[in-house]
């Protein structure tokens, strides 16, 4: 890195990313709260680290996925259900269907899981996070913010989905769209909103496998009393939770795969609470009640 630095006239010019969680849409408070907390708690470690890797040799070949782990020493290690790999078919549709506790390191994951599987993947993602140029074509955006246009990219991700995997491609989700957080903030364990009846559109496309994904953790208890106390805090926060996870191995668990066929006589919601409660099942130590839910307080604005 200093070798960099120290050579830096002749180094091709810095990616033009924007690592932040704000946008436009939001008011100026919002937006120069968010650049703030993140700025304080973790965001230019992150932007370093990315350009230190843009501006080095990489390797030829190597997924972005696993790139940005190793730039992160974070090594992915699978604690139960590597037996399952075995089951998924060859071919065909993959559906990875996920907890989401930490944000961004359970996305690099579950990508680097897909792209070991089968070479490709592509994930569904908040819109805000497709910033960055090498993993832009991996991500299929999602915007939350309500607008007539966010509406329209939404359900042009949905479609996009579905026919990737139709084609065969891999797809993977995190069905509860954000981060896990706890109802009782001081001391709850985190968990998933209730999982989106999309997922059941998705798992029921002729010829697809979904495969259970459980990551085990959640992010810090300053992310959860904050996600208690103002949305975009909680937003702000992302990067801290980031920077928390270097150096840190991350521990999944997978669950048997599921057949398109065998979920055919349920609906989407049933779908969505079924593929649900396979996934917390495979939560070490088990949940004490699988089926809880994160409710959104209602003071929360977003």
């Amino acid at each position: 890195m200093f070798d960099a630095i120290a050579n830096f006239d002749s180094l091709p010019a810095a990616p033009q990313v924007d690592f932040t969680y704000s946008h436009s849409g939001q008011s100026r408070f919002r937006r120069g709260l968010i650049r703030a907390v993140e700025t304080l708690t973790g965001q230019p470690r992150l932007r370093r680290l990315y350009l230190d890797w843009a501006w080095s040799d990489r390797a030829p070949g190597v997924p972005i996925f696993s790139a940005a782990l190793r730039q992160l020493r974070i090594q992915p290690r699978i604690a139960a259900g590597a037996q399952h790999l075995d089951a998924v078919p060859a071919q065909g549709g993959l559906l990875l269907v996920a907890n989401h506790p930490f944000g961004v390191v359970d996305g690099l994951t579950i990508g680097h899981l897909g792209m070991q599987l089968r070479g490709n993947v592509r994930i569904l993602t908040n819109s805000l996070l497709c910033r960055v140029p090498e993993v832009d074509p991996h991500l299929l955006p999602v915007d939350f913010s309500g607008t007539p246009e966010a509406r329209r990219l939404t359900a042009e991700t949905r479609r996009q989905a579905a026919a990737l995997l139709a084609a065969g491609k891999v797809v993977a989700v995190f069905p509860a769209g954000g981060v896990a957080t706890a109802n009782k903030p001081l001391n709850g364990r985190a968990v998933d909103a209730p999982w989106h009846p999309f997922i059941g559109r998705l798992a029921t496309i002729p010829g697809v496998t979904t495969l259970p994904v459980h990551f085990s953790g959640q992010n810090s208890r300053l992310f959860q009393i904050a996600s208690h106390t103002s949305y975009p805090l909680r937003v702000a926060l992302i990067f801290h939770e980031t920077r928390r996870r270097i150096g840190r191995p991350v521990e999944l668990r997978l669950g048997a795969p599921v057949a398109a066929a065998d979920l055919a006589q349920l609906d989407r919601d049933q779908i969505a609470a079924d593929l649900r409660r396979r996934c917390m099942a495979l939560a070490a130590p088990a949940l004490k009640d699988p089926d809880e839910t994160y409710v959104w307080p209602s003071h929360i604005r977003w």
